[in-house]
């Protein structure tokens, strides 16, 4: 049995007009449905990449701290705009770790300052740091007292605004 249809009056095979105008709709949607799940894996992704470097700076102040056998201290600028070594009589792991300049559009819960023992433990003015990207999407990070970061899932948030005045 054939797929295409004989039209009988004329002899001619084909699909009706409005066959093929149902399979482009819903193309269509599925196409268009497919771009906006890429779209929000995309910022999702951005965000984790984010927390990640962020995590990255904190365990490589770790390992220079370690290295130099220095207590070094980490945490943000005035205007929370730049997050690196603070310490000012650290100059060796200062000049091994550029400071982690802060994306536009990222919020954070807290602006801690992290001193690094020598011995590689952390002592954090809070202990987790949750990023957030103001679309509705956060990732916390773990500060943990040993020294060991740990990036947590990207999540959504319902972000929900008061009514009531």
């Amino acid at each position: 049995m054939s797929i295409l249809r004989l039209n009988r009056t004329n002899g001619q095979a084909g699909f009706s007009v409005i066959e093929l105008a149902v399979v482009f709709t819903i193309a269509g949607i599925m196409t268009a449905s497919s771009v906006v799940m890429f779209a929000k894996g995309k910022a999702r992704y951005q965000l984790s990449q984010k927390a990640q470097s962020m995590s990255w700076q904190i365990e490589r102040a770790r390992s220079l701290a370690v290295k130099y056998n220095k207590t070094v201290t980490l945490g943000f600028t005035s205007q929370n705009s730049v997050f690196g070594i603070t310490c000012t009589n650290c100059s060796e792991p200062k000049s091994e770790l550029p400071p982690f300049v802060i994306p536009a559009g990222l919020r954070f819960s807290t602006y801690p300052t992290m001193t690094i023992r020598g011995n590689g433990t952390i002592t954090a003015s809070n202990g987790t740091i949750v990023i957030s990207d103001g679309q509705g999407r956060q990732v916390p990070i773990t500060i943990s007292n040993s020294g060991r970061t740990l990036v947590g899932d990207v999540a959504d948030v319902e972000t929900t605004q008061d009514t009531t005045h």
